[in-house]
């Protein structure tokens, strides 16, 4: 990102990546609850702000990887039986719609992940040189957040801690114990920020939205 502060806190639209990922699942009537998994305590509380913030947000001790983190998450949440989502703090974009569509996927179908359809010609390549052309027919592009029980969420885990296995997101560990995990469509405006130019990207994406919203 060419900066010497973590990409969620660097302002986009008036305010840090954070707060619009938080706002976006604290208008959610079902989230009751957010839990942080970080080291930084003081720059989340001032993240935070004076926010009056309808659901309790906890703040846990990060682990070293991100897998770690959400591990040490899941184990602040007690009742097995609730639904849990993951979610990157670095995804500022996610519509409160999309949420909503995970929550009722995971209550319907036990486990799901929002998702997008590869769009591009996808290539295998090898040593710098294209070894193959990946058919993208079924091929899609997983995003957050990710869904499960806290329970079975737990059980995954448990397998990943003991088979010390390590994967790239959540459902994964999911898909390794034999559950099954439902789709959802998202969106591309849903980007994960990654590069500079992804942070003028969210900002529009921000702000057309609060003007759509003003509109109303």
């Amino acid at each position: 990102m060419k900066s010497d502060a973590p990409k969620q806190y660097l302002q986009v639209a008036g305010a840090p990546v954070l707060f619009h990922t938080l706002v976006a699942f604290d208008a959610i009537e079902e989230c009751r609850r957010i839990i942080i998994a970080t080291d930084d305590r003081e720059k989340i509380r001032a993240v935070l702000g004076n926010r009056s913030w309808r659901a309790n947000i906890d703040i846990v001790l990060g682990g070293e990887r991100r897998q770690d983190s959400v591990e040490k998450a899941l184990s602040a949440v007690e009742n097995d039986r609730e639904i849990v989502l993951v979610h990157d703090a670095a995804r500022p974009c996610v519509k409160r719609n999309h949420i909503a569509g995970v929550v009722d996927a995971v209550a319907r179908h036990g486990a799901a992940v929002l998702a997008i359809p590869a769009r591009d010609t996808l290539k295998r390549v090898e040593a710098g040189v294209i070894s193959e052309t990946v058919d993208r027919a079924m091929i899609w592009q997983a995003q957050t957040p990710q869904g499960a029980r806290a329970g079975v969420f737990r059980e995954a885990f448990t397998a990943a801690i003991r088979d010390d296995f390590a994967a790239t997101d959540d459902v994964s560990l999911l898909e390794r114990i034999g559950v099954q995990v439902h789709v959802v469509a998202g969106s591309a405006s849903n980007l994960k920020i990654t590069e500079p130019e992804d942070l003028l990207l969210a900002e529009a994406i921000l702000i057309e939205r609060e003007r759509k919203l003003e509109r109303r």
